[in-house]
């Protein structure tokens, strides 16, 4: 992966007009996914209780590197937060262990950090698996957006734009939740414009503080989001349980999707932590 060739060197425009792995959106109702990456305390503690309170959950993508770390002068999540994440239902997807660019990084040295991720959340979460990604700083090719599609379930670009129709599973569109790009009104707008039957908007964000970082929003916009979702009619799910809602639907009440069953398949044979 290292030498770009030809398709390393497609623009991201190109790249987003090549659906690899779409799947055709049946979910009537719309879905909204609030996403944390490699994500601050803030996150895992003011954003997560949020969700909760409502009965929600969000999907948190680790990187090793981040946990017990401040950085910019903002504290990062540590051991415990990972374990009451887990605890109240919310999804803990993959990032990377040491926060590489994927389409500039050799094959071997991929599948390395994305094993030293699994095993850093083996060991201390035992049996999660993570079974979705998120590309770091966004860095996506197509060489790259083929590869990791075969090794997760789906995986989240920052490419702008909602799902809507086709979902393509190896670069999910996704738009920022940032205070420095939009304030409540505007969001609130993107929700109000995205919500339709087969549509799926996917919010991605770092810290929920008082005083945000250049990637983060404060806890008055995350909520506002959050009720401005839920009085437009979104259903608020994480990631990993979006996807077995646009591809079979709303789902009898005690019983999981056969998407959902298979997951599980995946995840006890260890295959959705697989690089």
């Amino acid at each position: 992966m290292s030498s770009p060739g030809f398709l390393g060197k497609l623009s991201d425009g190109v790249r987003q007009l090549i659906r690899t792995r779409g799947v055709a959106m049946v979910n009537e109702r719309p879905i909204v996914s609030f996403t944390f990456d490699g994500f601050a305390k803030s996150a895992a503690v003011a954003a997560a209780r949020m969700l909760e309170r409502r009965g929600a959950a969000g999907s948190f993508y680790v990187d090793r590197a981040s946990c017990g770390a401040t950085v910019d002068g903002i504290e990062q999540y540590d051991l415990a937060d990972l374990k009451r994440l887990i605890d109240n239902g919310h999804e803990i997807g993959c990032r990377s262990a040491r926060l590489m660019r994927t389409p500039s990084t050799g094959g071997a040295d991929v599948t390395a950090d994305l094993e030293a991720n699994a095993e850093f959340i083996s060991a201390h979460l035992g049996d999660v698996r993570m079974t979705t990604f998120a590309f770091p700083f966004g860095d996506i090719d197509l060489r790259t957006k083929l590869w990791m599609e075969r090794r997760f379930a789906a995986c989240r670009s920052t490419s702008p734009g909602v799902n809507i129709g086709v979902a393509d599973l190896g670069a999910l569109r996704a738009e920022n939740l940032w205070s420095r790009s939009r304030d409540a009104a505007a969001v609130k707008d993107l929700l109000d414009r995205s919500s339709a039957p087969h549509s799926w908007l996917i919010f991605f964000t770092h810290d929920v503080g008082e005083t945000p970082g250049a990637q983060g929003c404060t806890p008055t916009l995350f909520e506002a989001a959050l009720e401005s979702a839920l009085a437009a009619g979104y259903e608020v799910l994480p990631v990993r349980n979006a996807l077995g809602r646009i591809r079979f639907g709303a789902r009898p009440r005690g019983r999981r999707s056969s998407f959902l069953r298979w997951l599980d398949v995946r995840e006890n044979a260890g295959l959705g932590r697989r690089a």
